[in-house]
């Protein structure tokens, strides 16, 4: 038996959906054709260095007026895929909301850890915060969101010591985790681990279930009604974890998504859950 009384098979069931939506493809091909729409229609700032790393580069997305709300979303792909390139389409419609929109990339396993990843993604939101004003950006209003290891990503970046980088304790209006992984462990029994390369010591430090939780921030949590039992248990034990420490947390499911069209309900202007997100974002 694998990690939690499952079998091997039943646990990369639960935590690979491209075992589980066997038409994934699919749903990229119309993430890269959305996104290549939205650059179109948008122009933006591409690849915007903020690091040293070979993908630590940006694109920006900005609102047209100055004192914008600025969103920043991390893409998916388990530590080790995707790119932010293919994910532009979460900007279309926030941005004609009034944010300014900003999707980071950051280097892949196995050519970092997932510690690196995060220490990348600190030094995105730094350059974000420190450049804000040339993004139309408003300091005070910068929430973040995270899709899959994205969700992982914006977790831990929510716990970082910001008072000792940024001298702000808390530079985050809102944080918005999609279908996250919040408990690393279950990972290192699957085939995804022969790129992420946790141990049991490096899948507990980098797991927000076993971190602290955010100071005086307001979180959605948000996971697709059709995705794996594990995937909706660990965004219903994150979401009550952070809730247990007082502090405010919704956690919405996407009935009918599965763990890539999620996005779609979330940040298209169609979606059932976009109205709610600029809601929560803009309270």
């Amino acid at each position: 038996m694998g990690w939690g009384g499952f079998t091997s098979a039943e646990l990369e069931w639960q935590y690979n959906p491209r075992e589980t939506v066997p038409d994934f493809m699919t749903h990229f091909e119309r993430f890269v054709k959305l996104s290549d729409e939205t650059r179109a229609q948008m122009g933006g700032k591409i690849d915007v260095r903020f690091g040293d790393g070979p993908k630590e580069t940006m694109d920006v997305f900005m609102a047209s007026d100055p004192g914008a709300p600025v969103h920043v979303f991390f893409h998916g792909g388990y530590w080790r895929s995707q790119d932010k390139k293919d994910y532009a389409f979460v900007a279309r419609d926030l941005v004609a909301a009034g944010f300014t929109v900003i999707c980071p990339n950051y280097d892949l396993c196995p050519d970092v850890t997932v510690a690196d990843i995060t220490e990348e993604a600190v030094r995105a939101i730094t350059y974000i915060y420190q450049h804000i004003e040339e993004f139309n950006g408003d300091r005070d209003r910068i929430s973040i969101s995270g899709h899959s290891a994205g969700g992982q990503i914006v977790a831990r970046l929510a716990t970082h010591d910001w008072a000792e980088t940024l001298g702000d304790a808390m530079p985050f209006e809102a944080i918005v985790p999609i279908a996250g992984v919040f408990d690393l462990e279950p990972i290192r029994h699957t085939t995804i681990n022969d790129d992420v390369r946790l141990d049991e010591a490096s899948a507990a430090d980098n797991s927000p279930m076993l971190d602290g939780v955010p100071l005086d921030a307001r979180l959605m949590v948000v996971v697709g009604g059709n995705e794996s039992p594990e995937f909706v248990r660990q965004s219903d034990a994150y979401g009550a974890y952070c809730g247990s420490a007082g502090l405010k947390v919704s956690v919405y499911k996407a009935w009918g998504a599965n763990h890539f069209t999620v996005l779609e309900e979330v940040f298209l202007g169609t979606g059932s859950l976009f109205g709610t997100l600029k809601r929560f974002l803009l309270p």
